[in-house]
Order: C-alpha cells, then sequence, then structure tokens
C-alpha cells in the first residue's frame, strides 16, 4: 500500500513540477507575443504574418519548456530573427514604380536581415562553443521571427532570408565543424 501512495505522490510532484515549468515558458514567451502583435499591425499580409508567428510562439514556448540547449538558443535566435523581421516590415513599405514596372525591396531586405542573422547565429554559438541542437534550434526561431515579415512578397521573401541566413552563418558553421575536430 505504500509504494501505491508513494508513486501517485511521486507523480502529482512531477506533474506540479512540469506545470510550473511551463508557466515559466509561457510568461517567457511573453514577449514574442507582442513582437507577433507589432508585426501584423505593419505588415501587408497578415495571414502569413499571423502563421509564422503562431508557429514561432509555439516553438518557443516548447523550448522552453523542455531546456537544456533548446532553451538556451531562443533568445539569440529570436533577437537575431527580429533583424530581418524589421528590414522587411520596413522595405515593405518602400517600393518604387515606374513607366510599367514596380519593384520592391522585401527581397533584398530580407536577404540582407537573413546574412545579419546568421553571422549572429554563428557569432554566438562559437563563443558558447555550442552543440549542433544549439545551432539548429536558435537557426529554426531566427527563421520563423523573420519570415512573419519576410513573407511580405509570398515565399520569395522567405527563400531569400533563408538564402542570406545560410550565406551568413556558413562561415561560422565551417569554424565551428572544424574546431569540433581539432578538439
Amino acid at each position: 500500500m505504500d509504494s501505491i501512495d508513494r508513486s501517485q505522490s511521486m507523480r502529482r510532484v512531477r506533474i506540479r513540477y512540469e506545470l510550473a515549468r511551463l508557466r515559466r515558458a509561457l510568461l517567457a514567451v511573453a514577449p514574442f507575443v507582442l513582437v507577433v502583435a507589432v508585426a501584423l499591425r505593419l505588415t501587408h499580409r497578415p495571414s502569413s504574418t499571423l502563421w509564422f508567428g503562431g508557429l514561432t510562439v509555439a516553438i518557443s514556448t516548447a523550448m522552453l519548456w523542455y531546456g537544456r540547449d533548446w532553451q538556451r538558443a531562443v533568445l539569440p535566435g529570436a533577437v537575431a530573427g527580429l533583424f530581418p523581421l524589421a528590414l522587411s516590415l520596413f522595405a515593405n513599405g518602400v517600393h518604387g514604380c515606374g513607366a510599367g514596372s514596380c519593384s520592391s525591396l522585401c527581397v533584398p531586405a530580407c536577404s540582407l536581415g537573413g546574412i545579419v542573422a546568421g553571422v549572429a547565429i554563428a557569432g554566438v554559438a562559437n563563443r558558447r562553443r555550442a552543440g549542433v541542437w544549439f545551432w539548429l534550434s536558435a537557426s529554426g526561431i531566427a527563421l520563423l521571427t523573420g519570415s512573419m515579415g519576410c513573407a511580405c512578397i509570398g515565399s520569395t521573401g522567405v527563400v531569400g532570408l533563408a538564402v542570406g541566413f545560410a550565406a551568413g552563418a556558413m562561415p561560422g558553421l565551417v569554424r565551428w565543424a572544424f574546431g569540433r575536430r581539432a578538439t
């Protein structure tokens, strides 16, 4: 009888512990909700911004709840993703029209923002001597955060962000890979 009471008690304690971790994760993700709200206000494509923003909030919450490298990657990923988001939201409002054609600065802004985000993630990861899960997690959050604004002209902006991010992160990724072999 005693072992049944003990296992039920341990189960209740574990549930309380996990719920407390989830509450902390939800509290920590509150600024993301604010970023999504601002992006929704400034974008011309609210449906894609809402989709990417919701995905960012959900994945960030799960990563913060889970902990380890995933938890440590959320803040650097979100901060790195703010640059392409801000650039693309600004570029979305600036375009030039001439005789018979219009051009948008969205794709170049997303590509440039992606380069900066990739360099930022690589710098943080190499400075921390982080593992592969940090790289993947921070990159995912940065790309999702940036995609809220880079979907300004559809998938082309998101592809521009991803290509720019890969170009920015590649030198740091190579440095990380060769640094791991040397140790």
